[in-house]
């Protein structure tokens, strides 16, 4: 009878962990470009990134790769280096380098590079529809790259999800759809919008720009994308809170499925609690901010119950504590 020692168990043992992990990696590699260039990103990292898929001393061929990945419902953009002429993806989320790899090496793509994209472009503006028989009521964006597109019903229903742009005149909207800008003034814009669902088919909108707040530093600090990370309901950490300079206040489960679109305004000038409304301002609720920073947000909610009828009435200090979705 042969005996195996244990050396050579833990030497077979190991051969068998190394022939799987090949097998595993190289089926994971094989719907990725064969060469990249630069390192895939970490998911969790709140970086955005460009996929440069070549660079070219021929302009129509720089043109012709243009015009495959828009083909591949893929916006790219291009740029001139000295003399070469560079395409590329860019403002891709860290947690979208994956997707957005395979899906130009479907097009046809097997080398490419991924860079940090340093200078991601982002708007602060919403876009109310001029037009009263329109599918849509409204466009919003930050500067924390989310945006939100309300429905023009009575329902109000809402699409919520993170944005990039490749360049000044196009917005790509995760899981809704393409907005390509035709005109932009300081107060109206039109557009055409591509949707996820029939991207060949373009609607077009003019709209007029909201009215802002007047510019402040606390303006600046409160109006982002918070996430809970600590409240009374502990259920509720993790959700988000979209609040505008044009008066959106806007909470929603990560996923965008729950969600309660308000209103809300400063309460006196010096800037230390806020109103927010669900209904107009026929009813309102009044919070205290006790921590604002570049890294935080706190909040506290006393309920107004009696003299104020506002949402805020069916609890009573209830305390919010915030993070940013991106620093």
């Amino acid at each position: 009878m042969y005996i195996e020692n244990r050396g050579e168990k833990m030497r077979r043992s190991l051969l068998i962990i190394c022939l799987l992990f090949i097998t595993v990696f190289s089926f994971a590699q094989q719907n990725m470009p064969e060469r990249i260039i630069g390192r895939i990103p970490d998911e969790n990292s709140t970086k955005f990134y460009l996929i440069q898929v070549g660079a070219y001393t021929v302009i129509n061929n720089a043109e012709a790769v243009l015009s495959r990945l828009k083909n591949g419902a893929l916006n790219p953009s291009s740029e001139k280096y000295f003399d070469f002429t560079r395409v590329m993806v860019r403002g891709i989320p860290a947690n979208q380098i994956r997707s957005y790899l395979e899906r130009i090496k479907e097009i046809g793509f097997n080398e490419v590079i991924i860079r940090e994209d340093t200078a991601p472009i982002t708007l602060s503006e919403k876009w109310e529809i001029d037009s009263p028989d329109s599918a849509y009521a409204s466009f919003e964006f930050n500067q924390d790259r989310n945006y939100i597109v309300v429905e023009n019903n009575a329902r109000k229903d809402t699409h919520f999800g993170e944005y990039t742009m490749p360049d000044k005149d196009t917005i790509n909207m995760d899981n809704f759809g393409t907005i390509k800008i035709e005109n932009d003034t300081d107060s109206g814009i039109g557009f055409t919008l591509s949707s996820i669902d029939e991207p060949e088919k373009e609607i077009n909108f003019s709209a007029v720009k909201a009215e802002t707040m007047p510019e402040s530093k606390e303006l600046d600090l409160f109006c982002r994308t918070w996430k809970v990370v600590d409240y009374n309901e502990k259920n509720l950490i993790g959700y988000l809170l979209f609040i505008s300079n044009a008066g959106t206040y806007f909470f929603t489960s990560p996923d965008g499925e729950a969600s309660s679109l308000s209103r809300w305004r400063w309460y006196q000038d010096n800037k230390e609690q806020f109103e927010y409304s669900h209904d107009d301002w026929e009813h309102y609720g009044r919070a205290e901010i006790k921590d604002l920073k570049f890294d935080t947000l706190k909040v506290l909610d006393p309920g107004y119950i009696g003299s104020i009828p506002g949402y805020s009435s069916a609890n009573s200090d209830l305390f919010w504590e915030f993070v940013p979705v991106h620093n």
